[in-house]
């Protein structure tokens, strides 16, 4: 039965479930990938669906029968953890992609990130960004952000997420969470409901198409605060993939809007560390006049990064700095972390690290 596999994942400390229909199911634990000997039929999958996502029935009847072959995104509970699932079609047939989620949401420091990052916290307005490519842990960034504000000031929050990972109880501010897919249509209907529903600060899961993108710099021109997810490469990428989603005939007018609301970027990568630890490889640009000066002329990417370099005390942080960081606090072996860098960027921690031996200690 499912339930039998998420007992066998939750207990033995998982972090992923994979399930194929008529196929044994594989799991990772502790970054190690095993088969396991369960076997699901759809029958199984159906009852699984109906014991868990009751609210995705509909949607699910529709993907089996094949009149939607788009992949269902969905979380639930269960043994008091959370569970994200992801259904979809393969060449083998069906198959359910499950995420054990923390049942705690960590405190930024806990999270191995820069003390910087603190300068998400405090605007009161704009946007901001948190990129990186899928599983690279920006929801789970985003969450700490929201818990940190959340236990230090007064403020009316909404979160549109898809699905709802970590569940948010309200302190000093009050927080109230909609789903897409269950409370909402789509990210871009419930981003303009937003502008009527007066948040102060409003948290996107994904900025995944134009109109979203579009409402989200809106939201941030009059005055919210507004957190989102990208898919991006980079800091300089995730500039350029928001005004690329464009047509060209506008791309110039959101460049303008763009260096006018956006606070700042956090670009992260997730490793294996020295103790098989997970560790956060970050990147973070604040904007500040200068940086809104080169979006809008179109600097080359490299301009913005040296910019980067060159002003940790305002808040930036290099990813040279942050792996030359972890290496010096005995988190991270610079082998483990090459494949990951540029040369130029190598070169750098290499730098880094002789002059830390050379003055021996190490300012972060």
């Amino acid at each position: 039965m499912p339930g039998n596999i998420l007992k066998y994942a939750a207990k033995g400390n998982a972090s992923d479930i994979h399930i194929t229909q008529n196929k044994p199911a594989w799991l990772r634990q502790n970054g190690e990938f095993k088969q396991h000997e369960y076997i699901a039929t759809v029958n199984d999958i159906d009852k699984f669906v109906e014991s868990f996502m009751p609210d995705m029935l509909c949607q699910y009847h529709k993907f089996k029968n094949r009149e939607n072959t788009c992949p269902i995104d969905c979380a639930f509970q269960f043994m008091n953890r959370r569970f994200r699932a992801n259904i979809y079609y393969s060449l083998s047939g069906m198959n359910v992609a499950l995420r054990l989620l923390s049942d705690k949401i960590m405190p930024l420091e806990k999270l191995l990130m820069p003390d910087n990052v603190t300068e998400f916290i405090t605007p009161h307005n704009g946007l901001i960004l948190v990129a990186g490519k899928r599983g690279s842990g920006k929801t789970t960034t985003l969450a700490s952000m929201i818990d940190a504000i959340n236990h230090s000031r007064c403020e009316n929050f909404l979160t549109i997420e898809e699905p709802i990972e970590y569940i948010h109880k309200s302190d000093l501010s009050r927080i109230e969470q909609i789903e897409v897919g269950v409370h909402a249509e789509s990210f871009e209907a419930a981003t303009i409901a937003a502008l009527r529903q007066n948040p102060n600060i409003i948290l996107i899961g994904e900025m995944r198409d134009l109109p979203t993108i579009q409402n989200a710099i809106t939201l941030a021109e009059t005055g919210h605060m507004v957190y989102g997810t990208l898919h991006a490469k980079s800091i300089t990428e995730t500039i350029d993939r928001i005004i690329d989603v464009f047509p060209s005939g506008q791309q110039e007018q959101i460049r303008q809007q763009l260096a006018s609301v956006l606070k700042g970027i956090l670009h992260q990568t997730l490793v294996r560390g020295i103790n098989g630890n997970v560790i956060p490889i970050v990147e973070q640009l604040i904007v500040d006049d200068t940086v809104s000066s080169m979006i809008m002329q179109r600097q080359k990417p490299n301009a913005i990064r040296d910019y980067l370099r060159g002003k940790s005390k305002c808040g930036n942080v290099h990813i040279a700095d942050n792996v030359a960081w972890h290496i010096q606090s005995s988190r991270l072996e610079v082998q483990t972390i090459k494949h990951l860098l540029s040369p130029d960027d190598y070169n750098m921690v290499k730098a880094i690290l002789a002059n830390f031996k050379t003055r021996g200690g190490f300012d972060g």
